[in-house]
């Protein structure tokens, strides 16, 4: 039986078999969410969360916070990205490759159910092209 517990300050989901419990932090399931979001075709990043939340997030290096959301009910878990994807994608379809990607690493990974998952995509950036130059060329005299 699944029973979520409170764990320093984190819900977690916890397991019971004849071994002992197993327990999986938010923290682990937001872990799979980033590192499989990000190798999906089309994606940038996570957005952030504004300028004040940005200068924070710079200085705790912890980012992802405000853009994966875990939520655990039960033995269901309900994700929430929200994401900077390449501009001239097809926004539509980068989205879904991003639900099916989180849904199936996570319940691979974890072995729980992953019931949603919302993809808020909030802006769109353009990718330079290899070999185009990054920096204005001098003028030399």
């Amino acid at each position: 039986e699944s029973v979520p517990e409170v764990y320093q300050g984190e819900l977690i989901m916890g397991e019971e078999n004849e071994a002992g419990t197993i327990r999986i932090s938010e923290n682990v399931i937001a872990a799979v969410v980033r590192k499989y979001t990000l190798e999906v075709e089309g994606v940038i990043g996570f957005a952030g969360a504004g300028f004040v939340g940005g200068l924070t997030d710079m200085i705790t290096r912890r980012h992802y916070e405000h853009s994966v959301t875990v939520d655990i009910e039960g033995d269901a878990v309900n994700i929430t990205v929200t994401l900077i994807l390449e501009f001239g994608v097809r926004i539509p379809a980068v989205a879904q490759t991003v639900q099916e990607t989180i849904r199936s690493r996570v319940e691979e990974l974890t072995g729980k159910q992953v019931t949603k998952v919302e993809v808020i995509v909030q802006d769109l950036q353009e990718v330079p092209l290899p070999g185009a130059e990054q920096t204005p060329k001098a003028i030399s005299e």
